[in-house]
């Protein structure tokens, strides 16, 4: 089915983000969404700032609801990805009411019964949208900017409302799903913070005292010939604010130097600014015996008889570890790295055997359900990027997918 074209500034408003200077920021109010604030499709909060609530009316026109395309209108060429020009978010219920900063802008329909918002969305987040943008682009490759008139004078398929609204709802029924996943696997992750806390701070022995090296194995020794093909994962794959790499974020290629790991041993950026962010991983991708390696800047943790791995990942995440590998680093400004020697005299409780048994049964179970739904992810991922372009484009019909959805949900 071919789908009739038309200007996307024909059927949606652009409104750009608002420009306000340093002493208007305070400590608290109104979140301002900056594109730093923007990756992955989403938007992050956590380091963002704040306008006085005093002023909303003022800044009205730059609010943010649900659902709106968010564009960076001012980034890099597209190889770099965390700042690259045209990246998209999609606000969600948790930002609604936030103001969005300049150099980017919201795009939204000029009526709703003629372009559907879903519809909107899903196209801001297709590969055309984002090759389009990168084509019209102007300016050199760390400071590219693409001109909102470009952006108007897109031209799109634009099937009939009722086809908009069902192909909106196909996409948004994937991605529900996923954010579910997500959600599940975050409360998990919260699960097993809260019973490390309780059993290894909260409730523990301070009269006596190990250190970390009486807990685990550094760098374990792994022998692989040069040349054998296996999964790669680079410092950018390293989560911050999650449990597990996702699996498209890996990689296989011959093995020539670099980091080796397990699966369950537990990965930690060494090197600033990735230990600031927070960048560690549990390995739970491989199979048993499987080897792959990675940067030569992580650590690898890996249980000994006197712990378990999903301890270890917990240990990582304490801010009270991570304040301390901070201060253990030492090097030349912006490449500072971590002393293992000093790391591995970090000091902890003596840890009863009991102690540890409860907690690897309690946790084991949470783990293993974060993979299954990372595993799911991936699948509904695959579906959701084989069906946008062609739902988008009328290759494919409404009820054509029908059969693929209840294959994957």
């Amino acid at each position: 089915m071919n789908f009739p074209t038309v200007k996307l500034g024909n059927v949606a408003k652009f409104i750009n983000g608002g420009a306000w200077t340093q002493s208007e920021y305070t400590n608290k109010g109104i979140p301002v969404v900056r594109v730093s604030d923007i990756l992955n499709g989403r938007i992050n909060l956590s380091k963002c700032k704040y306008l006085s609530s005093d002023s909303l009316e003022k800044y009205r026109k730059h609010v943010l609801y649900k659902d709106d395309l968010i564009v960076a209108t001012v980034g890099s060429h597209k190889t770099q990805q965390s700042s690259v020009v045209g990246k998209h978010a999609i606000v969600s219920i948790n930002e609604e009411g936030a103001l969005l900063n300049q150099n980017a802008v919201k795009i939204i329909p000029i009526d709703e019964n003629i372009l559907d918002k879903r519809f909107l969305r899903f196209l801001g987040s297709s590969a055309f949208f984002k090759a389009y943008i990168a084509e019209h682009a102007r300016g050199s490759a760390n400071q590219a900017r693409i001109a909102i008139s470009e952006l108007k004078n897109m031209d799109i398929a634009l099937p009939s409302i009722d086809i908009q609204r069902k192909i909106g709802r196909i996409l948004a029924s994937l991605e529900e799903k996923i954010d579910l996943n997500d959600q599940i696997n975050q409360t998990l992750e919260n699960m097993a913070m809260t019973l490390y806390k309780h059993l290894f701070i909260e409730t523990a022995n301070v009269e006596k005292t190990k250190s970390l090296k009486d807990f685990i194995i550094l760098n374990p020794k792994i022998s692989v010939k040069k040349g054998t093909v296996l999964k790669y994962v680079d410092m950018k794959a390293l989560p911050t604010n999650q449990m597990s790499v996702m699996d498209e974020d890996l990689i296989e290629k011959d093995y020539k130097s670099g980091t080796k790991f397990m699966k369950s041993d537990v990965l930690l950026a060494r090197i600033t600014p990735c230990l600031e962010n927070g960048k560690a991983t549990f390995v739970d991708f491989l199979n048993e015996e499987e080897i792959a390696f990675g940067s030569t800047e992580f650590l690898v943790f890996r249980a000994n008889e006197q712990s378990c791995p999903q301890f270890l990942y917990c240990l990582v995440k304490d801010p009270k570890f991570h304040e301390f590998a901070k201060q253990s680093m030492v090097g030349t400004s912006g490449r500072q790295r971590i002393q293992n020697s000093v790391l591995l005299e970090y000091e902890m409780p003596d840890i009863h055997e009991e102690k540890m048994k409860k907690f690897k049964n309690a946790t084991e179970k949470w783990f293993s359900q974060v993979r299954q739904n990372t595993i799911e992810n991936h699948t509904l991922k695959q579906t959701r990027d084989y069906l946008l372009p062609r739902l988008l484009s009328g290759e494919i019909e409404i009820r054509e997918t029908e059969k693929i959805i209840k294959e994957v949900l």
